[in-house]
């Protein structure tokens, strides 16, 4: 599947709204406010009826921890693990995944259907 990057500040909002209403996946870069943004691109799925999933890139590494024996980190990945599956369970099939990346800057907003 080809995936169109863009840098945060060469889209503007119509251009979201094009993406969005083509069904479109696309990574944006160089983002210096994952919040907003996150909350920008959220609101402009939801204004089309269609629903979103949230979630941080590389989340399931915590669960991992859970494999470490006799550790404190198997608390963690055991707990991390149950979030997620509720968190997968309240937003069911999702039309699009919105993966945060903080590390690279980056956001991943897949189209799942």
């Amino acid at each position: 599947m080809d995936v169109n990057i863009y840098a945060i500040d060469e889209l503007p909002d119509e251009k979201f709204i094009h993406l969005i209403d083509n069904r479109e996946s696309f990574t944006l870069t160089n983002i210096t406010h994952m919040k907003k943004t996150v909350l920008k691109i959220e609101s402009l799925i939801e204004a089309k009826g269609l629903k979103c999933r949230v979630y941080t890139k590389g989340r399931s590494a915590t669960v991992a921890a859970a494999a470490i024996p006799v550790s404190p980190t198997v608390i963690g990945g055991w707990l991390s693990g149950i979030a997620i599956g509720v968190h997968n369970l309240a937003t069911y099939d999702p039309d699009y995944e919105i993966g945060k990346n903080r590390l690279s800057k980056e956001l991943n907003v897949e189209y799942k259907k």
